[in-house]
Order: C-alpha cells, then sequence, then structure tokens
C-alpha cells in the first residue's frame, strides 16, 4: 500500500506463531499426503493383480508335481517377482513429486498429487482485476462535459487542477489534456490544495477561481456548500463510467460543476493472449 496523503495506524494484534505465514509454513510442514482418485484406482489395481499372481505362483508348485518336475522354490520367488508389478506403485510418489515440483518452477505451491491433479480439471478461472491484469495506476482516458458545458472548458479546467498534483493520477491528466493541444499556466499566487482522504478532493485555489476534482459525492457537497447546483446530466455520467470499471472524478469550477475526468486501470501487456490460450485451453474466465 502507497500511502499518497495522511497516515495509517496499525496495531498488530496477533499472538506470535499465531500469523499467516506461520500458519503456512505449519500447513506445508505438517500436510498429509492425500491420494489422489487415480492413484487409488490404480492401488486397488495393483493389489488385486498381486493377489492373482501369487495364487499363480503358489500353484505352479503343486501341478509341477502332478505332471512328475518340480520347479523350485527359487524359481517361483523368481518368477512373483518379476510378476508382481512394484514398479509401477514404487513411481507413484516419484510421480507426484515431479508434478509438484512442475508447479513450483511455475511459482505455485501444491502441498499434495491430489491438487495437481485438480489443477488439471480446472474450468473457470476467477481473476482480481487490480494489480493482476491491470498495473493497478490509474490513468485519465477521457473528459466528459455535463449538458452545457463544451470540452475544451473542462479539459483546460481539470488540466489547471492538476498540474501541482504529482499523483500518477493527476499527471495522466494533463498529459491528456496536452495531447488535446491544452496546456494552461498555472497564475500567480495560486495554492495547491493536495488531496486528502477526509476530503477526497483537490484542486487550486487561485485570485479568481476554486478549482476541485475528486469523487463525486464530495465534489457534489463542495459545490452546494458554495450556492450551485448540481446538473443532472451528471449522475449518469458518473453512472457509466462506474458501471465500466472506470473511477469517475468529477470537475467543478467554483460553484459550477463542468463534468467528469474518466481514469482507466492499464491493462498489462499480452493479456488478451493469455486468455485466448486459456480459452483454447477449454478454460473460462470470469473478472
Amino acid at each position: 500500500t502507497r500511502v499518497l496523503s495522511d497516515w495509517l495506524k496499525i496495531e498488530i494484534a496477533q499472538d506470535p506463531g499465531g500469523g499467516f505465514i506461520d500458519r503456512m509454513i505449519a500447513l506445508v510442514e505438517g500436510a498429509e499426503r492425500q491420494k489422489t482418485p487415480n492413484e487409488i484406482a490404480l492401488t486397488i489395481l495393483l493389489a488385486a493383480l498381486t493377489l492373482i499372481f501369487l495364487v499363480a505362483t503358489v500353484t505352479l508348485e503343486p501341478l509341477a508335481r502332478f505332471f512328475g518336475g518340480s520347479l523350485g522354490i527359487g524359481a517361483l520367488v523368481a518368477l512373483l517377482v518379476c510378476l508382481i508389478p512394484t514398479t509401477i506403485g514404487g513411481l507413484l510418489s516419484a510421480i507426484g513429486i515431479a508434478g509438484m515440483d512442475r508447479l513450483v518452477q511455475q511459482n505455485v505451491l501444491a502441498t499434495s498429487g491430489r491438487a495437481v491433479e485438480a489443477a488439471g480439471d480446472i474450468d473457470v478461472l476467477m481473476l482480481d482485476k487490480t494489480g493482476t491484469i491491470t498495473y493497478g495506476n490509474r490513468q485519465a482516458a477521457d473528459f466528459l462535459p455535463v449538458p452545457g458545458v463544451d470540452e475544451a472548458t473542462l479539459t483546460e479546467a481539470a488540466a489547471l487542477s492538476s498540474i501541482p498534483d504529482e499523483t500518477p493520477e493527476g499527471k495522466s491528466i494533463v498529459e491528456l489534456a496536452a495531447s488535446r493541444a491544452v496546456k494552461p499556466s498555472l497564475p500567480a499566487g495560486a495554492t495547491f490544495v493536495p488531496f486528502t482522504a477526509r476530503t477526497r478532493m483537490s484542486g487550486v485555489d487561485a485570485a479568481s477561481r476554486v478549482l476541485r476534482k475528486g469523487a463525486s459525492d464530495a465534489v457534489i457537497a463542495h459545490v452546494k456548500e458554495l450556492g450551485g447546483a448540481i446538473p443532472e446530466g451528471l449522475k449518469p455520467i458518473v453512472d457509466k463510467i462506474a458501471g465500466e470499471g472506470g473511477t469517475p472524478l468529477v470537475v467543478a469550477d467554483g460553484a459550477k460543476v463542468l463534468g467528469v475526468i474518466y481514469l482507466k486501470d492499464t491493462v498489462k501487456p499480452g493479456m488478451r493472449e493469455r486468455f485466448e490460450r486459456l480459452r483454447a485451453m477449454g478454460i473460462k474466465t470470469v473478472m
């Protein structure tokens, strides 16, 4: 967690040895090996074959004597050792360990062969968005003015309120405005108002302008305190951005709401190809 403003007070109330990492270590150290369904079925088959071969080997000596011959104990023991499928049974543990080692090389911790087999049966993969398939760094994607306000006015106010803002969001707003040929300069004596967890807004106070951008409810409350009215077209814009998984930043110039900045989280490169590979394997992805 990166603290951009204010402070965090953290109290550690966990008993020594009872934390998450301690429980993980205890889980790995004390994990009882669970047999997979395939191992259980194979074990039953091997036991049945062993019993059959044992009966067959034991009955060979009486049959040989009946016909006037003798095989000898040594030959019968050698035959039984060759027939019993001990090699397959001995390899089961090695196969499970090899599968777990392959997963460890891919940074996946498996505590049993059952988990390895379960990984092969996965048909749905559920993913968290922020920081998993995205960078977790919101970037300005668009300026959406409310009815009655032109985009240039909103862009100029958003860029002006973000020039002193050193957060990734603030820098991206200035860059997006510059890409649209809007490069305002701060007036003399302007004061930057940083974002705080209490106000949930940031902006610039100049001699004749009070610019704010921030959470919709915080900016709406700020505008109402200044005696301004909230345009009817604001809520649909905010709801649309939020519904698409974006972050809406409402911009106000004094007691007037100008519009909304659309912040998007940038998707990591190559994610589309990875999802296509998963779908080719028959795995559905859900975010």
